[in-house]
């Protein structure tokens, strides 16, 4: 078939290409060897790379370097933070009261779950019905220890309240964010938020390397894993400094990165006009809510998930189905079900989700796939 060995790439919040900069930055700190924590000349030098790259991400999150803890990525960074959590609610001697969603990324939903039912968490949820509104009247924010949410939905680009949400809490309540998604889409994170985790390869930097901002009330949270010295004695193991390096570079030209938003918003608003005309029935998920600007899901009732995925995936179109992590499990998303879709509905859900170096005329190519393969589907 003429031309369709040529892939479209329409997954950025699974994984952005790397950015302008980052393989020359990459190249760079390849040149060099060393061990951040050796006095020596040539441990020196690489840990002065690693010290530009925290300057440079603390800048990007609003924050300083002093409160920036590098990870593997923002799954660790989740996972370290409920650890702690559950290590506070010990030393508390009580279980926290801790207020989150059903949307949440698995690295969170996963062990917030476990931690409530070993009893380190009283668990509640926010309600976020089918339009994306959210109903904080129905917890007790002023009363939580402790707030994890999600910035910005990784499936559907649905954004959180933020303003409404500093609000409501109150002045005690821990606030944690994961900011995977939102860090480059989306402007800083509120100053008041105690806990910011982000990813490298959501920004344009390689998998492999993200970082947690601990400031205000995250100051001294227990450690929930032992070992040397590195990052502050918070997160043991040296450092990544090669894959940081990138990372930092990237958040060098964040404000960059935010400028192309209104092009991608332009860009998916098109998409969806023209799958909304060609896809009788569609559905797209939150259209009249706060969104991430490259963010479209788009559910088509009555069509076979699995046999959606497939399609698209012969086309030669590359999207999403559910949260990356969890995408090929035969389960529906409960992030999806939990938003009122049903099993059906949850399994024939697209994410569209466009990189910042897309072309008009590649998206144009894209749709056209697209469009064919749900039309086909939705005559069966």
């Amino acid at each position: 078939m003429k031309n369709m060995d040529q892939k479209f790439y329409l997954d950025a919040n699974a994984s952005v290409p790397l950015r302008a900069g980052a393989t020359e930055a990459l190249v760079e700190a390849m040149s060099y060897t060393g061990n951040p924590s050796s006095p020596h000349a040539m441990g020196r030098k690489v840990r002065q790379l690693l010290d530009l790259a925290r300057q440079r991400l603390g800048r990007a999150l609003g924050g300083s370097e002093k409160d920036v803890i590098f990870t593997s990525g923002a799954s660790e960074g989740n996972r370290w933070l409920v650890a702690s959590l559950s290590l506070l609610a010990a030393k508390k001697n009580r279980p926290l009261k801790v207020v989150s969603t059903k949307i949440e990324h698995p690295s969170l939903a996963k062990p917030l779950a476990a931690a409530a039912s070993r009893g380190d968490f009283i668990l509640d949820f926010i309600p976020i019905d089918r339009r994306g509104v959210w109903d904080l009247n129905a917890v007790p924010l002023a009363q939580a220890d402790v707030l994890i949410t999600t910035a910005a939905h990784n499936e559907t680009g649905l954004l959180a309240p933020l303003a409404i949400l500093e609000q409501a809490i109150g002045p005690e309540t821990l606030w944690c964010l994961d900011a995977a998604q939102s860090f480059a889409r989306e402007k800083q994170p509120p100053h008041r938020a105690d806990v910011v985790v982000v990813s490298g390869h959501k920004v344009g930097a390689p998998a492999g390397c993200g970082a947690i901002l601990l400031r205000n009330k995250a100051k001294g949270l227990p450690v929930p894993l032992m070992g040397g010295g590195q990052e502050s004695g918070l997160r043991p193991g040296t450092e990544a400094w090669v894959l940081h390096h990138v990372f930092g570079t990237v958040c060098g030209s964040i404000e960059e990165i935010r400028d192309e938003n209104q092009r991608l918003k332009g860009l998916r608003d098109e998409v969806e006009r023209m799958l909304l005309s060609a896809w009788n029935g569609a559905e797209v998920l939150f259209q009249d809510q706060p969104r991430l600007p490259n963010t479209s899901a788009i559910t088509l009732p009555g069509v076979n998930g699995e046999a959606l995925r497939m399609a698209i995936d012969v086309s030669g179109v590359c999207v999403g189905f559910g949260a990356a992590c969890s995408a090929l499990a035969p389960e529906p998303s409960p992030a999806l079900l939990s938003l009122g879709l049903s099993p059906q509905e949850a399994r024939a859900t697209l994410r569209i989700s466009l990189p910042s170096g897309i072309e008009a005329s590649q998206l144009e190519t894209a749709l056209e796939r697209l469009k064919k393969v749900g039309e086909r589907l939705l005559q069966k």
